[in-house]
């Protein structure tokens, strides 16, 4: 008999589960109602993407090899991202990152919630911290804006706890050491933590995925881009056409596209607190 197909693996990611019996332990500790009951998405991508994204004015899912289907990926609130080569110099100005601030309501029903960016995970960026028994389908928390928020509520308290990475100093106060799901999720938003010797904002930025395209016009808030980017490029007047604001980071020459990450996030959050947001 020819062995069925199981779920894709990477070297050194969360191992994967080839049935259905989850152990979904973050959807019982969700804190629902104690925060907004949806908060802003964000997309990044790399500034020619975010061109032709643009041109299309929509959001149009592609083939991710870690859950196999077509999907449109988001985080909710914080703009973490690592590009592939995203640690590598470079003087091209394409390859920089722009952000897009979406209304939550463009996705009215998320294909799936996860609290981390399940493409790191599969691919190993967690790996130093993950629970290597662990699978990675049972860390999906509610598949709802309300899950999502809910999970942010009893994880980090706050909104301005959440953006920050910093998670509630009693989290593992009442958890079971029996409670290995919730324990391994833990483990891994650690790293999110600012000062951590594996710090990476992706390991604690709750993810959302749709399987539908995302039309631009009146579902963006904001664009933050390069400001060279669109110096003399109508980029600028057609995302204001869509119903949206720009900011712009200064971008430089020769540094890698991840280290804009810090300015990116200043820059979101001023206008988050001018929307009343955070």
């Amino acid at each position: 008999m020819k062995k069925a197909k199981g779920k894709p693996r990477f070297r050194g990611g969360m191992p994967r589960r080839d049935n259905v019996r989850y152990d979904r332990q973050l959807i019982a500790r969700s804190a629902r109602g104690a925060l907004p009951a949806e908060l802003p998405l964000v997309h990044v991508t790399a500034a020619w993407l975010a061109k032709e994204i643009v041109r299309d004015r929509a959001f149009t899912p592609k083939w991710c090899d870690v859950f196999e289907k077509d999907l449109l990926y988001f985080f909710v609130l914080r703009p973490a991202y690592r590009s592939k080569h995203g640690n590598e110099e470079s003087h091209q100005l394409s390859r920089f990152p722009v952000v897009f601030i979406v209304k939550p309501s463009a996705i009215p029903a998320p294909a799936h919630v996860y609290p981390f960016d399940t493409g790191g995970a599969a691919k190993g960026a967690f790996a130093k911290q993950a629970d290597p028994l662990v699978y990675l389908e049972d860390y999906a928390v509610e598949a709802s804006h309300n899950g999502a928020v809910g999970h942010i509520g009893w994880a980090f308290s706050s909104l301005d706890g959440y953006y920050r990475g910093d998670l509630k100093q009693d989290i593992q106060a009442d958890i079971p050491l029996s409670e290995s799901v919730t324990l391994g999720y833990i483990d891994v938003a650690r790293m999110g933590i600012e000062g951590s010797n594996q710090h990476d904002k992706r390991a604690s930025t709750v993810e959302i995925a749709s399987s539908h395209n995302v039309a631009l016009q009146d579902n963006i808030d904001l664009v933050v881009f390069p400001k060279q980017y669109v110096e003399g490029n109508p980029l600028y007047d057609e995302v204001i056409a869509l119903g949206a604001e720009v900011e712009l980071y200064d971008w430089q020459p020769n540094r890698a596209p991840d280290e804009f990450q810090e300015e990116i996030m200043t820059i979101a959050k001023a206008w988050y607190v001018r929307m009343g947001i955070l």
